[in-house]
């Protein structure tokens, strides 16, 4: 429970989220208490569709096109945030497709029939600018510096490494570290917490200030099957 008290009114948590999509991952933090305040979702579709369930808070373009500062000022102008210093969290999952399997497996067939202009396969998110918008999530995490953040991604990028064999993950705990973040980082099944579907995700877990310890919540004794749920 992060709601902080404003002359003894509780005021519920603030909450970014990027790569928004169509709002899922707004809608759960909603649910558990947080007003999000700010999102952005490159899809067209997908941000209408955000537009008319979660809210009009969402910026529909590329991310690129709107920088950590540019958001602050909107946040501002539109009076849901005073200060930067309010944002308690920011979500999201940039999209990584050569960190999934099929992404690899398209790859490794251009590799054997000489099509591909990339460089070798194990690297080949290099060679994909997509792969690189978690940089854009660092940088809003760098200009917020909310008190935590959480960035979900596909279970390939466990086996993926760097051009110096370094492991991706670690790579990218070390983006956030070097921000002053405890990172931790697990694969999570979603039928463990409810969800009737065996998808499993890598998620990230930061919290502003090294030492601090990150918690993952137990998975439930029962599941839910799709029948159950419809």
């Amino acid at each position: 429970n992060h709601a902080r008290s404003d002359g003894g009114v509780c005021i519920a948590p603030k909450a970014i989220d990027l790569f928004a999509g169509p709002g899922g991952l707004s809608l759960g933090l909603t649910l558990v208490g947080f007003e999000v305040v700010g999102a952005v979702e490159w899809d067209k579709q997908a941000g209408r569709t955000y537009s008319h369930n979660i809210g009009d808070h969402v910026h529909i373009g590329d991310i690129r096109d709107l920088s950590p500062l540019e958001m602050e000022r909107r946040l501002k102008g539109s009076g849901k945030i005073r200060s930067r210093r309010e944002i308690d969290l920011i979500s999201g999952g940039p999209p990584c497709p050569g960190f999934s399997l099929m992404g690899r497996s398209k790859i490794a067939n251009l590799i054997k029939t000489g099509e591909w202009e990339g460089s070798d396969h194990r690297h080949s998110f290099i060679d994909d600018p997509r792969n690189h918008l978690f940089r854009e999530f660092v940088g809003y995490v760098r200009h917020f510096k909310p008190k935590h953040f959480l960035m979900e991604n596909v279970l390939g990028m466990t086996s993926y490494k760097d051009r110096d064999e370094k492991p991706i993950i670690s790579v990218i705990k070390g983006e956030f570290e070097a921000l002053g973040y405890s990172v931790d980082a697990r694969a999570l099944l979603a039928s463990d917490y409810g969800v009737p579907q065996d998808r499993k995700r890598v998620i990230f877990l930061g919290t502003r200030g090294k030492r601090q310890r990150i918690t993952y919540p137990d998975p439930l004794e029962e599941r839910i099957s799709s029948r159950e749920a419809i």
